[in-house]
This record gives C-alpha cells, structure tokens and sequence, in this order.
C-alpha cells in the first residue's frame, strides 16, 4: 500500500525500519481497552483531574482506505464524529477535573450580568499533546510475523484534537455552574501508514503506546494558565 505522507503542525513523526525493533505488547496484561491516571493540581488547593485512555482502535489486519468516510476501512471523518477510525486506528482521552467549585472566580463574572468584559480574552481552551507510537509489520498466513518487517511510528507530543466543544473551557464551567460534571475531551484519529509487505503475508498493526501526557489552558476564569503533565503509559 502507499499513501501521501501527512504531517500536522506541532507534531513530528519518525518511522523506524530496524528489523526486530518493536513495542513489546504481546506480553501478557500489556493492553488494556482503558488506562486511568491522577494528576495532581500543579500548585495547592488548584484544579487536578483524572485522565482516562479510552476507546483505543488498533486495526490488527491494516488496511486503511485513505478517501473513505465510512465503512470498516475509513479513515475520515464526517461532521460531529470525534471517533477513531476503524481503518487507520486511534484513541480517545477524557480528563475528570477535580476541586473546580471551590476555586476562587467560580462564582459567575461580573459582566455577565450585563458590566462591560474585559478584552484581549485569553484562548480559553484546554489543549493536549502525548508521545505516540504505534507497531506495524507483515503477517504469516499461520499468524506468526513475517522477519525484518517490524518498524515503529513514533509522533513526539502530538497535539490531540478536540472532541466536539468539550475542550472550551467556558462550556466545561458552565456545565459545572449548573451543578453537572463536565470532562475535557479529546480523539485522535490517525494518518495512514504505508505498509509494504512480501507476498503471502498481509499488513498488520499490533501496537499502540501512548505516554508523556501534557495538557495545558489559558482561560480566562478559573483555570488560568495552567499547565498539567503525567509520564503514564497507555498501551492498546
């Protein structure tokens, strides 16, 4: 198979071709469908949050069509679908946030009630980046792997991408000014990778790590400019 190459601002991807060098996740217990980790608030008594590796697709028989919105073997996305997709694979990351109400500047801004807002508001969104690797190789009619043909693709802090509004700091607060619970969301849906296999033996993707969480805010209320790290490793 052979796709263009994409490549997304603030990212960069690296592919490894030596032979044998791979994830080691076949080893019992390494995948998991959900990994969850605590981060503590960078300064006391400030926000923590849960962070949650979820919904993790890893098409073990690769066979992405890249210009496909639907069907087994898509790799975009329609309108409104934050979802991995089941050709090129991906995962998605919820972050819990913790001790919001009892920050200082819950309680709802004066200009909400009709004063004049101060300008030059700040971005006012949750952003997140993670290292990302994901093994690929050539399988065996028998399903054993095809020597040599194991590489890596590694993306170092890879900016993920927001699901639906859920990164807006001002919609999680209002969420939680209307006494709900409110997580900031993300996915991320993967590029296609160019997977050339001897004959007799079909592309496969086997692995996927994700680790070196880094998240950050710039709001206007409450949050501030804050940022939140957690080396934790995810493997699907």
């Amino acid at each position: 198979m052979r796709f263009p190459r994409v490549h997304r601002a603030g990212s960069r991807l690296l592919v490894s071709l030596t032979a044998g060098f791979g994830l080691l996740l076949s080893a019992p217990g390494a995948a998991r469908a959900e990994t969850s980790y605590e981060i503590p608030a960078p300064a006391e008594g400030g926000v923590g949050m849960t962070a949650t590796y979820y919904k993790a697709v890893v098409p073990q028989h690769y066979n992405p069509d890249p210009t496909a919105y639907f069907g087994p073997r898509k790799c975009l996305n329609t309108y409104h679908d934050y979802e991995p997709t089941p050709g090129c694979g991906g995962f998605k990351l919820k972050l819990d946030l913790h001790n919001v109400r009892n920050q200082p500047g819950f309680e709802l801004p004066p200009w909400v009630s009709g004063a004049k807002a101060p300008r030059n508001l700040p971005d006012n969104r949750f952003r997140a980046w993670a290292d990302i690797s994901r093994t690929f190789g050539c399988l065996r009619p028998d399903g054993s792997f095809e020597p040599g043909t194991k590489f890596v693709v590694r993306q170092t802090q890879q900016l993920l991408e927001a699901d639906y509004v859920y990164n807006d700091a001002g919609y999680i607060l209002s969420m939680f000014r209307q006494g709900m619970e409110q997580y900031a969301g993300f996915y991320m849906p993967f590029q296609p990778v160019e997977v050339n296999c001897p004959a007799g033996t079909t592309p496969s993707q086997y692995g996927l790590k994700v680790s070196n969480l880094k998240v950050h805010v710039n709001a206007s209320e409450v949050f501030g400019n804050t940022t939140w790290t957690h080396p934790g490793v995810f493997y699907a």
